[in-house]
């Protein structure tokens, strides 16, 4: 059974705003988000049909917006590599891209999550910009919350490898959740 187009209307103007700012706090830039926005509901239009109602519209929107923002996270990871293998091939093998490290910034903690594997992405997505809780969390991703606590203990692991800083993961987490709170995502 297809959506109407009052049904539609109403899930527009109840749900856009949030998937907006989510999208936006993935993303980056409102362009980005609007972007996020405009394909979830082009996607929640093509598969109203196969929309099982066993959870909110608004969660199965998540879940389309969140894998929408993530691919797009992986092509910017794809393409900004392949301008990083160009400039190598003109500089030559000694190129370095620059780092300041004077701290940690969006888009520091968005190059972050570029490198993880989906699940993982999902796990700090869910976390820290929706801020559900582990055990919230862990029914999203479909894990246990030990199996979880790992992961996320991994990430801080290699995230501090990669920025080059030796931090109590606490003060990481604070770090983290401090720049979602002020809005810098």
């Amino acid at each position: 059974m297809t959506a109407t187009e009052a049904e539609l209307r109403d899930l527009y103007e109840r749900y856009a705003p949030v998937l907006h700012y989510r999208a936006r706090s993935i993303l980056g830039t409102d362009e980005d988000a609007a972007d996020a926005v405009q394909e979830t509901f082009a996607r929640v239009i093509r598969g109203w049909d196969a929309f099982e109602r066993e959870s909110s519209p608004l969660t199965w929107m998540y879940q389309i917006s969140t894998n929408y923002c993530l691919n797009r996270l992986r092509d910017r990871k794809g393409h900004a590599q392949k301008q990083v293998d160009r400039r190598e091939a003109i500089v030559g093998d000694g190129y370095a891209p620059a780092h300041d490290g004077d701290g940690l910034d969006a888009d520091t903690i968005r190059a972050l999550l570029a490198d993880e594997d989906d699940e993982t992405r999902r796990i700090v997505i869910h976390l820290y910009f929706d801020d559900m809780t582990r055990e919230e969390t862990a029914v999203q991703v479909g894990i246990s919350v030990p199996t979880l606590r790992k992961r996320v203990d991994a990430f801080f692991k290699r995230a501090r490898r990669t920025l080059g800083v030796v931090i109590p993961a606490a003060l990481a987490l604070y770090l983290l959740f401090s720049l979602f709170e002020r809005g810098l995502t």
